[in-house]
Parts: C-alpha cells; sequence; structure tokens
C-alpha cells in the first residue's frame, strides 16, 4: 500500500520546481489502463501530497474510490499541515485551478479480486486519457506527473507528455537521487 521512493522522488521534483505546498493544487487523477494496477503508488502519492499541506483532489470515475481508511488518514494529514483533501468524478471541477496533476491507474476497489469485474468496469472508461483539454482551466505552469513506465496515448496522450506539461523525465531522474540519499542515511 506505499511506495516511499517514489514519494521521496516526486516530492523533490514538486520542490524542483517551486510548486507551492500550501495553497497549491494537487489533482491525483485515475486513468485507463487495460489492467487492473495495485494502490501503492496512487495512495502514497496521495498521503505526499496531503502531508506537503496541499489541496489535494482525488479524480475518479464511480467504482475507483480509493479505501476510506488511507482516504480518512490523508484528509487528517491535509488538516494538520493546512490543506484538504476532496474527490470528485468532474474533470472540468478537478482541473480548475491545478497546479499539478499526477495521473495513475489503480485497480477497482468495488471489484477488488474480481478480475472480470474490475476489466468489465474499466471497458467503459477508455477516455479516461490525459491529453491536452484536460488543462484548459488549470494553471498556466500545471504540471504533469507520472512514475513511469506509462502507456503513451492510453494512460495520457503524447502531446502532454512530450510537452510544456510533463515532468516525468525529472521525476525519474529524482528516483535515482533520492534513492542513493536513502542509501547513504541507512548505511
Amino acid at each position: 500500500m506505499g511506495h516511499p521512493c517514489q514519494n521521496l522522488a516526486d516530492w523533490k521534483t514538486l520542490d524542483d520546481f517551486d510548486v507551492p505546498a500550501n495553497g497549491g493544487k494537487f489533482v491525483l487523477s485515475w486513468a485507463y489502463h487495460p489492467k487492473a494496477l495495485p494502490l501503492a503508488v496512487p495512495t502514497s502519492t496521495l498521503y505526499t501530497a496531503a502531508r506537503r499541506g496541499m489541496d489535494v483532489t482525488v479524480l475518479r470515475p464511480q467504482g475507483f474510490e480509493l479505501p476510506e481508511p488511507l482516504m480518512r488518514k490523508a484528509s487528517e494529514a491535509a488538516e494538520a499541515n493546512g490543506g484538504s483533501v476532496s474527490e470528485t468524478d468532474d474533470r472540468t471541477e478537478a482541473m480548475e485551478g491545478a497546479h499539478v496533476i499526477y495521473a495513475k491507474s489503480w485497480s477497482s476497489t468495488a471489484c477488488y479480486g474480481d478480475r472480470l469485474g474490475d476489466q468489465k468496469l474499466r471497458e467503459e472508461l477508455i477516455d479516461w486519457c490525459v491529453d491536452e483539454p484536460w488543462f484548459e482551466n488549470a494553471q498556466e505552469d500545471c504540471r504533469f506527473m507520472h512514475c513511469l513506465p506509462v502507456r503513451r496515448n492510453v494512460v495520457v496522450s503524447d502531446g502532454v507528455l512530450d510537452g510544456p506539461w510533463s515532468r516525468v523525465t525529472d521525476q525519474a531522474e529524482n528516483r535515482l537521487h533520492v534513492q542513493k540519499a536513502l542509501m547513504a542515511l541507512t548505511m
């Protein structure tokens, strides 16, 4: 349920690009993927943004809600640090004024353990691919993040992944730096 090395890299990436902590809007968006994926990155990402004191919106379709205990833990962390946590299935509402959109697919919690049920639920959601129109009402310098690897034009369009919003290469590089630092601290 956690991915601490990815989240250290994400935190460094947010710092590197001066993304505001308190008062910054962070959108964690579910994105289409043909297979059910683990909850580790999305739940850790949610908690990391909340601990920064950001206003976090979980954007997800019906059936892909994150587990309530994790949402509660993130809400408590956000409140303790001056932020908030909310969730919606409305893209326009979620992206309003966003500083960051972090896209990641995860398995359906409504169909947990039911591979066929999950597959049927996600088949209807192929349009949850992050593309340019998603940024229309976001901050002008909104950043796109994803933990990589990513399926082009499935999870995110080429235009976003290769465009001015993308910070995925920086995230990937930061994984190396934070993991070296972590090793140095533990040795």
